[in-house]
């Protein structure tokens, strides 16, 4: 006979669950509704705090905050993500005074470098006699190695048959004054060069500093979840027989966290 009570329960709960709702349900039943994920009717005001209407049982309770949004402010603009969940404060200014010093150093180097390249092309065009138009990368490199075009056309295209052939013609012609101005340019190019190295290595730093607010919001928004919800992920059926009366109240309740 207990046993035959308790299938007939499980058989009543089963179909309670799969079954839509449909009409108003009492006030002290519950009922799962499958129109909606997650959806209960809800009881009356001594039980819920609500009317008794059917409403959203939702999985994100009050103050929840989203780790992939988090992730995402914090990809946009390191801090951002830690504002968001109400973390530290002196975390996300950590954050954000990095990513405006980074970005500031950024532009300085690239500024620089573009200065330096334009002081080695004038210094280059003034004791060489180089005519700068039309002039590639490479150029700008190998007469920094080179006295003239003639020591280049037979030493450099030696050793790489790869290497350009310029020819006798005013345009790519040179000739450095001397050794020390050519060892002046390579210096000055040099700079360029490191400036614009700098620049990337900045780049790098964004990267990383993003990276790092991207945990930490992260961490910071499970942290922050796992505080407003005690119970992890968790259906749980439950079946209340009143003892003065035929009647059983069955409850169905879902608690998530992530």
């Amino acid at each position: 006979m207990t046993r035959t009570f308790v299938a007939s329960l499980l058989i009543l709960a089963l179909t309670l669950m799969i079954m839509p709702v449909s009409g108003n349900a009492g006030d002290n039943d519950y009922f799962f509704a499958s129109q909606q994920p997650y959806e209960i009717a809800q009881a009356g005001e001594d039980e819920w705090g609500t009317s008794p209407s059917v409403g959203s049982f939702s999985m994100n309770p009050e103050g929840y905050k989203s780790p992939s949004r988090a992730i995402l402010y914090s990809l946009l603009l390191p801090g951002l993500g830690e504002i968001y969940v109400g973390d530290s404060r002196t975390k996300a200014t950590i954050f954000l005074a990095a990513e405006a010093g980074i970005w500031s150093s950024f532009v300085a180097f690239r500024l620089q470098g573009g200065w330096k390249k334009d002081d080695y092309k004038e210094f280059a065009v003034v004791n060489a006699g180089i005519d700068p138009e039309g002039k590639n990368d490479f150029f700008w490199d190998i007469i920094g190695f080179h006295a003239s075009r003639q020591d280049y056309n037979k030493l450099s295209r030696v050793y790489t048959r790869t290497n350009p052939y310029y020819p006798d013609t005013p345009e790519w012609d040179w000739q450095w004054s001397s050794s020390e101005d050519q060892r002046e340019y390579r210096d000055i190019k040099n700079d360029s060069k490191s400036s614009y190295r700098r620049a990337n290595f900045a780049l790098g730093a964004a990267a990383v500093n993003r990276l790092i607010s991207m945990f930490y919001a992260w961490r910071s928004a499970k942290g922050h979840n796992r505080d407003l919800i005690d119970e992890f992920s968790k259906l749980r059926f439950e079946a209340h027989p009143d003892a003065y009366s035929n009647d059983i109240e069955f409850r169905l309740e879902y608690t998530h966290s992530f």
